[in-house]
C-alpha cells in the first residue's frame, strides 16, 4: 500500500487552451424566416364565391362576377354598383328585363357568371360585357363609364331559334372568351365545353368566333367553328381553362383525354390556335404541351429519380420575362411567354400533389405547330393522322405537300409531335398543388405569384439555373386560391378565395416574416426591407429608431469556458451570430482592428484564423487576478464591404469568472502501488478552464466523472506507481 502523500506530486492540469476538435460552437437553430406570420391584406367581400374578375387598368377598377351579381369595384375594394343577373324571374334581375325571350323551364333560374370582358377599345368602346349560364347563354353589355350602367340586351329574336343560334354564346359547363380588336371590329374568340344538350338546343359550339352587330343588339358568327362530334358530346369533355392573344393568334387552353373513345385514356394539355386575320376552320391548329421533369443522369445513378410528366394544366398566365430569366430561356426579353403550372392527373381527372411551372415561348411553339403541319403534308414512311377526331371523322395525314395539294395544309390539324419544357423550379415544389399563376417583372427580375390548394400565396423569383428565392408565402384562407386572378396594376394584384378578392402587393405583403437581421437585409432590394429593433420593415413602415439597412449588430448566444484560471493566457470562444458579413470565403476581414473583444476591462486579443461568422476566438494574454461575473464585450466595425450589408455594434453577455482552482481534500488517502483505485478529490472550481487531467507524480490518473455544477469534486481511477517519498500536494495551473 501507498499513501497518496508518500507520492511526490498530486497535479491537477487545467488547461486554458482548447483541445483540437474540442468544444465547437454548437450548431443552434434559430428561426430565419417564419411563414406563418399574418399579413392583413385589403380585400373585397362578397355574399356567393366569385366566378370572374376583370380588371380596368385605365380607370383602376375591377369587376366581379358572382352568382346572380355584378359588381364593380374601386382600388380600395370599396363597391361602386352593382347590376343584377337572376334570378331569372324575380323582379330584381336586371338583366331579365332587356331581352325580348321566354324563360326556359328546363333552365336554372340562378345565373353563373361565365364570361366577364372588357372591350379592348375602352377609350371608344366603354364596355364590359357578361354572359351567364341561363337563357342560353346570351350576353349583354354594360356602359361602366356611367356611374349606374344599364344592361344592354345582345339578342335579336329574329336571327336566333332552338337549332340556330349566333347570339348563344355562353355554356353553363364552361367558357373562355377573347376579344381582339381588328379594323375598328371588336371579334369574339370563343372556347366552350358543351354537352348534348348544350350544342342541340340553342346551340353552342366548342370553338367558334363572332363580331357584334353594328346595332349593338347580336352577333354575326364570323365562323361556325368547331364542335364536339354528336357521339361523344356526353362522354367527352374539354375543359377549357385559359384563353389569350398576341398579335398574330388566339390561342386556347384546355385539359382533355388522349382518346375520345377511351373513358380511361390519360388526361393531355392542348393548346389551340386560330389567326386573328384568317379565323377559318380549316386553319385551327392545337398541339400537346407537357411540361416535364428530367433528373440528370448522375443523380439517376444514386437515388430512384425517374421522369415525370405533369400532364395536367391547372392554370396559366400569358406575358413576358425579365433580362435574367430570358437570358436563361435563350428569348428575347419582348418573347411573348404562356406559363403554365401543371400538375400530374390521373386517369380520373384529379391533380395528384406536387407542381411544375413552364415557360413555353410562343415563337418557339408556333414554329412546332407549323413543323407539325409540314409533317403531315410531306412524304414520310410513317403514316400519321390529322387527329382532333373529337371534331371530324379520323382521317389520316396525306403525306403532299401543301404547294402541290394546298387541301392538305386546309384542315383543322392536330401536330403529332407534344411540344414539352423543362420545370423551371426542377421539382422542388413537389410538396405543393399549385391553383393559380400570374407573372410580372421588376427590375431584371421574373417575379412568379402561385395560388395553392391550401389557401396560400407563394411568391418567387424566377430562375432556372439558380437556387429558387421564395421572397414571400402566406395564406389568404383555409380553401384553395381560384384560378381566376389578374394583374391590377404595376404594383397589385388580383387573387380570388372563395367569396374574397384580395389586393396582393406584387413584391410581397410585407418584411416581418424575415426573423433576423441578416436575412432582412439580404431580401430582394425591391422588397424595400431594413432592421428597426429587432424587426424587419418596409421602408414605409414607421420605425420607432432608425430603419438599418445597411449593417447588422452581432449577437452573443453563448460562450465558453465560463471559468479560467487567475493569471494565466486563456483562450476564450464566443458563439453566436453576425461576426462577419457575407463576403466571399476568402475575403477574411475579421482581425484585431475589425473586432475588439474585452473581458471586463481586459483585452482579448482576437484569433482570425479559429474565427468565423458564428465563432470568435480570443487570447487573454494579460496577468489576471480571481474576479467574479465579468461582462464580455464584443464591438466589431467593419467598415465599406462588398456585400449587401456590413456588420457595425455591440454585443455583451455577462457570467465569465477569473477563479483560483483549490484541493481541500483527497479520499481515500491511501491505495495499492499496482493502482485500480477510485479517487476523489473535493476543492473549489475544479471545474474551471477546458480540459482538466489529474497525475499522481508523472501517472495519469484516468478521470472518472468530471466536475460539473458547482465543480467541487473530481473522480479518477488511479493507476499503477513505483513507489515514491514523501513530498507536498500541488495544483499546478
Amino acid at each position: 500500500m501507498v499513501t497518496w502523500a508518500a507520492l511526490l506530486t498530486v497535479c491537477i492540469w487545467i488547461h486554458t487552451q482548447v483541445a483540437s476538435g474540442q468544444h465547437t460552437c454548437a450548431s443552434t437553430p434559430r428561426t430565419l424566416v417564419d411563414f406563418t406570420v399574418n399579413y392583413p391584406l385589403p380585400y373585397f367581400q362578397t355574399d356567393k364565391p366569385i366566378q370572374n374578375i376583370a380588371v380596368d387598368r385605365d380607370d383602376q377598377r375591377v369587376f366581379v362576377g358572382c352568382q346572380n351579381v355584378i359588381k364593380a369595384v374601386d382600388n380600395t375594394m370599396k363597391q361602386i354598383w352593382e347590376v343584377k343577373t337572376g334570378p331569372v324571374g324575380s323582379p330584381d334581375c336586371q338583366t331579365c328585363q332587356v331581352c325580348d325571350l321566354e324563360p326556359d323551364p328546363e333552365d336554372p333560374v340562378d345565373t353563373d357568371n361565365e364570361v366577364l370582358i372588357l372591350d379592348p377599345a375602352g377609350f371608344l368602346l366603354p364596355y364590359l360585357y357578361i354572359c351567364g349560364s341561363t337563357r342560353h347563354g346570351i350576353c349583354y353589355f354594360l356602359d361602366h363609364s356611367s356611374s349606374m350602367p344599364e344592361p344592354q340586351c345582345l339578342y335579336k329574336k329574329d336571327q336566333n331559334s332552338p337549332t340556330y343560334c349566333p347570339d348563344c354564346l355562353a355554356s353553363p359547363l364552361g367558357t373562355k372568351v377573347t376579344i381582339v380588336e381588328q379594323a375598328a371590329t371588336s371579334l369574339f374568340f370563343v372556347a366552350a365545353s358543351v354537352n348534348d344538350k348544350v350544342a342541340q338546343r340553342y346551340p353552342r359550339r366548342s370553338i367558334s368566333m363572332m363580331r357584334p352587330l353594328s346595332t349593338e343588339d347580336g352577333f354575326h358568327m364570323v365562323m361556325n367553328g368547331l364542335t364536339v362530334l354528336p357521339g361523344l358530346r356526353d362522354s367527352y369533355k374539354i375543359d377549357y381553362i385559359y384563353s389569350f392573344a398576341n398579335k398574330e393568334y388566339v390561342y386556347f387552353l384546355s385539359l382533355q383525354r388522349e382518346d375520345p373513345l377511351k373513358s380511361n385514356s390519360a388526361f393531355q394539355t392542348r393548346l389551340g390556335r386560330l389567326p386573328i386575320l384568317i379565323p377559318e376552320v380549316w386553319m385551327y391548329r392545337e398541339v400537346v404541351l407537357e411540361c416535364r421533369y428530367d433528373p440528370k443522369r448522375r443523380r439517376r445513378q444514386k437515388e430512384d429519380f425517374r421522369d415525370i410528366l405533369y400532364n395536367g394544366l391547372q392554370a396559366a398566365h400569358f406575358g413576358r420575362a425579365g433580362k435574367d430569366l430570358a437570358g436563361e430561356l435563350r428569348v428575347v426579353e419582348t418573347e411573348d411567354i404562356l406559363y403554365g403550372v401543371f400538375a400530374e392527373v390521373n386517369e380520373h381527372g384529379e391533380p395528384q400533389k406536387g407542381s411544375a411551372l413552364c415557360a413555353f415561348p410562343l415563337t418557339k411553339v408556333n414554329h412546332a405547330i407549323d413543323e407539325g403541319v409540314e409533317v403531315c403534308c410531306k412524304s414520310s414512311p410513317e403514316q400519321l393522322s390529322r387527329g382532333l377526331s373529337h371534331f371530324q371523322p379520323p382521317e389520316s395525314c396525306p403525306h403532299e405537300s401543301c404547294n402541290g395539294n394546298g387541301s392538305c395544309c386546309e384542315k383543322p390539324t392536330l401536330v403529332s409531335k407534344p411540344y414539352y419544357r423543362l420545370d423551371i423550379f426542377n421539382r422542388q415544389m413537389s410538396d405543393v398543388l399549385f391553383t393559380a399563376v400570374l407573372v410580372t417583372t421588376i427590375g431584371n427580375h421574373t417575379l412568379g405569384h402561385f395560388g395553392t390548394s391550401d389557401g396560400r400565396i407563394l411568391q418567387v423569383i424566377l430562375t432556372s439555373y439558380r437556387p429558387t428565392v421564395v421572397f414571400a408565402n402566406y395564406s389568404l384562407g383555409e380553401t384553395e386560391v381560384s384560378r381566376t386572378a389578374a394583374v391590377f396594376s404595376e404594383d397589385s394584384l388580383l387573387f380570388v378565395v372563395g367569396n374574397k378578392m384580395f389586393m396582393v402587393p406584387s413584391a410581397g405583403p410585407g418584411c416581418e416574416h424575415f426573423k433576423t437581421c441578416s436575412t432582412c437585409l439580404m431580401a430582394p432590394r425591391f422588397m424595400n426591407c431594413g432592421w428597426c429593433s429587432g424587426i424587419c420593415l418596409r421602408h414605409n413602415e414607421p420605425c420607432a429608431s432608425q430603419l438599418n439597412t445597411d449593417s447588422c449588430v452581432p449577437i452573443i448566444t453563448e460562450f465558453f469556458p465560463k471559468m479560467e484560471p487567475a493569471g494565466g493566457e486563456t483562450e476564450l470562444t464566443l458563439c453566436g451570430w453576425e461576426f462577419q458579413s457575407p463576403l466571399r470565403p476568402q475575403q477574411q476581414i475579421i482581425s484585431g482592428k475589425t473586432h475588439i473583444i474585452k473581458v471586463g476591462s481586459t483585452l482579448c486579443t482576437v484569433l482570425p484564423e479559429k474565427s468565423s461568422s458564428e465563432m470568435l476566438v480570443c487570447k487573454i494574454q494579460e496577468k489576471n487576478k480571481p474576479e467574479q461575473d465579468l461582462n464580455i464585450t464584443l464591438e466589431v466595425h467593419e467598415g465599406e464591404v462588398e456585400g449587401r450589408y456590413s456588420i457595425e455594434g455591440t454585443a455583451q453577455i455577462s457570467g465569465f469568472s477569473f477563479v483560483e482552482p483549490s484541493i481541500t481534500e483527497i479520499k481515500p488517502d491511501y491505495g495499492p502501488v499496482f493502482g485500480g483505485t477510485m479517487v476523489t478529490l473535493t476543492g473549489r472550481y475544479l471545474n474551471s478552464g477546458m480540459k482538466i487531467d489529474v497525475l499522481f507524480a508523472d501517472k495519469k490518473c484516468i478521470i472518472q466523472s468530471a466536475p460539473e455544477g458547482s465543480g467541487t469534486s473530481i473522480v479518477c481511477l488511479h493507476s499503477s506507481c513505483n513507489g515514491g517519498r514523501e513530498g507536498t500536494c500541488e495544483s499546478l495551473h
